[in-house]
């Protein structure tokens, strides 16, 4: 018996049965879901094992993680004042209590040891003013924390931290700014706080894109797909999302801000995959078959295709796997196992349904209401089964030119995409009045700086002379060579030593850690003076510029012997992130293709069919980076998954239409009346399908998000590429390359 024989028996004997267990699954597949790992520590898009982060966990180690700038406006005369001195001293106490906050330093830290050291009353602002100003390096450490009449208090962040325990800490620090005497007009700023407010903005995205998605494909399921129950893929599909999410929490997949993403994808498949043997179904029941036959007809016929076209899709996206990013990865496994788990769904659960309660006949009286409101349901609004059969034939007819063009075309594409700019700039992928950002934007107009770019240095003494002179000498270098550099904080800085002068010994310097409180000295030098921290503050947070001087600073040449240099902290994970996104992009899009067209090479047994079925598909990449280069629209992280995906998708629409083909050949039919006919009968179901998916990834162009903006306006327009080579490259190139006799033809290997 065959494969497709024994899954029609089990249908028809167990459908009620089926649709029971399936609301039992989905019970036990909610409980899963609710124990599915969150991860949101930095190793989610940047390995663990990379240099990158290596070299960000040896910084937090020795110093903690990234700084929060909390900006009163006010002179140092105007904030020398007991009261503004007692709510900088409540605002450190709140801070310092939590445990996410490593350290808290403010003027009123400065102040506070110089009182102690002098015997002077901390009441009394004024002649401790003055003896600060007098001591050099208290005068050095004070003007670092009065800018431009705002005052400075910086909060260093725990190391280790996720990126929720950092959002938490963020939270906290504006909590306790709101609740102090500055509350109104002091800014909040930093990196921890641009990337929770981030998160966060993208995490409700996402739900207000998937309620969208979901909109949009009840509107193109009712214009485009004229069925009874034509609705009914949507309730099951979000069945099946909910079976994907349980079962990737079985396989220990994580739940990541990218795999989060797959959710609109993954409801676009689904609705895919039912169109698909619903749409045969209510073919086999409009030629008047019994409801058992017509379940004959839609499993026989649509299980072995649809399941080669899942076969090739999961293979395209599991070439998500060779990318170096752990989220990615990720979002491979997840995607591979959504195609499965709602293949399997619309095999059984939606044929059992239908099989159950839709054995009406679809014949009906034209006279009567019943007869008219079924015509109007099954109306062909954008008279598909017209129109595609007239463009498959005139395709036919000029195959020479429609396969010239689209390769031109194509090959332009291809051209055109070693000039894509790619777009690093976080800023221009990012919403220009997300809260975090504006605060940085308004931090930078206050210090000159907006990102910082911590450096470890090692050697085998920080606080020797020859150091310290070195130290000096290259951190002035670095600056001057580097226009985006705002400034460097280092030792070096703190005891206000410049290119030339000879450094103080090292006892001298060990006093001057003693003097400062422990607050600041501790983010300077390591208790064991073998590693110093050196913070470059930017005037902006172009990645390309940043990439720069992290590629500058990791490759320097000419260090002191046992000297070595080691960037950290977020702005090192983010700029090798975006890096490691758009690296393998080609690499990606390439061996999807070639991972698809062995797949279909080991089910079809035959070059020619794997072929057809792909090069249209390869060709549409092409198209895209043509489409791109013309629109101005550039390269964004996010495009290095457009590849394989648009692979993996677009390559079912190609083998759907081919299979029907190869099913009318089987028959003894003519080449041109089998293209016409496969058109005719599943060109509608393809174009429901293709409308459908590119409404899942469509609901992203309402994203904020630029980078979300224009990942889903390309992927939309690749969607539709794939459809009219489907209806146009397909049937000119099968006009070409299959001359085989009509008897010869047995259809496509069962798999």
């Amino acid at each position: 018996m065959k494969p497709t024989q024994m899954i029609v028996g089990f249908v028809r004997r167990h459908a009620v049965i089926l649709l029971v267990l399936v609301v039992v699954f989905s019970a036990f597949a909610a409980w899963g879901v609710t124990q599915i790992s969150v991860v949101t520590t930095q190793d989610t898009f940047l390995s663990a094992e990379s240099e990158a982060f290596k070299g960000h966990r040896a910084y937090e180690d020795a110093f903690g993680g990234d700084s929060m700038l909390i900006l009163v406006p006010g002179s140092p005369l105007e904030l020398a004042t007991p009261e503004a001195l007692q709510g900088f001293a409540e605002l450190e106490a709140e801070l310092s209590s939590d445990p996410r906050i490593r350290s808290v330093v403010s003027p009123l830290t400065l102040l506070a040891g110089a009182s102690t050291q002098a015997g002077l009353d901390l009441g009394d602002p004024t002649p401790l003013l003055q003896t600060a100003l007098a001591d050099e390096s208290l005068r050095a450490q004070l003007e670092r924390f009065f800018r431009n009449e705002h005052a400075l208090v910086m909060c260093r962040l725990a190391g280790g931290l996720t990126i929720d325990e950092q959002s938490e800490a963020v939270r906290s620090i504006q909590e306790a700014v709101d609740a102090s005497p500055f509350g109104s007009e002091a800014i909040v700023a930093g990196n921890p706080r641009m990337i929770s407010d981030i998160t966060s903005a993208i995490f409700s995205g996402l739900i207000q894109t998937g309620v969208l998605a979901v909109v949009l494909m009840v509107i193109i399921l009712f214009i485009a797909f004229p069925a009874r129950w034509r609705l009914l893929s949507l309730p099951l599909v979000l069945m099946g999302v909910l079976w994907t999410f349980g079962v990737a929490s079985a396989a220990r997949v994580p739940l990541t801000l990218v795999t989060l993403a797959g959710l609109p994808i993954l409801i676009g498949l689904g609705v895919d995959f039912a169109i698909q043997f619903h749409n045969r179904y209510e073919e086999e029941m409009r030629r008047g078959q019994r409801p058992s036959d017509a379940l004959v007809g839609a499993i026989a016929h649509i299980a072995p295709t649809v399941g080669v076209a899942v076969a090739v899709m999961i293979l395209g996206f599991m070439t998500l796997l060779i990318s170096t990013i752990p989220a990615v990865k990720d979002f491979g496994i997840l995607l591979a196992i959504g195609a499965a788990v709602l293949y399997v769904i619309s095999l059984f659960v939606l044929n059992a349904f239908l099989y159950r309660f839709d054995r009406r006949p679809r014949a009906a009286s034209a006279e009567t209401g019943a007869g008219r409101g079924r015509r109007l349901l099954e109306r062909d609004w954008l008279y598909l089964s017209t129109v595609l059969p007239a463009v498959a034939r005139w395709s036919r007819r000029h195959a020479v030119w429609v396969v010239a063009v689209s390769v031109a075309f194509a090959a332009l594409g291809f051209v055109a995409d070693r000039y894509l700019d790619v777009q690093a700039d976080i800023e221009k992928l990012i919403p220009k009045n997300t809260p975090g950002v504006v605060a940085l934007n308004q931090a930078r107009d206050v210090v000159g700086s907006g990102i910082e770019l911590p450096v470890l240095v090692q050697a085998p003494d920080v606080t020797s002379p020859s150091f310290l002179e070195w130290l000096t000498r290259f951190q002035t270098e670095t600056v001057a060579s580097h226009p985006d550099i705002a400034g460097a904080d280092s030792l070096a800085t703190a005891l206000g030593l410049r290119p030339g002068e000879q450094a103080p010994p090292a006892e001298r310097v060990a006093a001057v850690l003693d003097e400062l409180p422990p607050e600041i000295s501790s983010g300077l030098v390591t208790s064991d003076k073998t590693r110093a921290s050196l913070t470059f503050t930017m005037s902006n947070m172009e990645m390309a510029t940043l990439s720069e001087l992290i590629d500058d600073l990791t490759a320097a040449t000419g260090l002191p012997d046992g000297v070595t240099l080691t960037t950290g902290g977020t702005a090192t994970l983010t700029a090798r992130t975006v890096e490691a996104f758009t690296k393998n992009r080609g690499l990606i899009t390439g061996m999807g293709i070639l991972v698809v067209l062995l797949g279909l090479l080991l089910i079809y047994r035959s070059w020619r069919r794997a072929l057809i079925a792909v090069v249209p598909i390869a060709l549409v990449t092409g198209w895209s980076s043509a489409l791109m280069w013309v629109a101005g629209i550039d390269l964004s992280p996010l495009t290095a998954v457009l590849g394989a995906l648009v692979i993996a998708i677009g390559t079912e629409f190609t083998v759907l239409l081919l299979s029907r083909y190869w099913e009318e050949r089987g028959k003894g039919v003519a080449h041109d009346r089998a293209m016409e006919e496969a058109v005719t009968k599943v060109g509608r179901a393809i174009t429901a399908s293709a409308l459908t998916v590119a409404a899942g990834f469509g609901a992203l162009i309402a994203s904020s998000f630029p980078a979300l903006h224009d990942f889903g306006i390309v992927i939309v327009i690749d969607v539709v590429f794939a459809l009219i080579v489907t209806v146009t490259v397909v049937p000119a190139l099968v006009r070409w390359l299959d001359r085989e006799k009509a008897e010869a033809i047995r259809g496509p290997t069962k798999p």
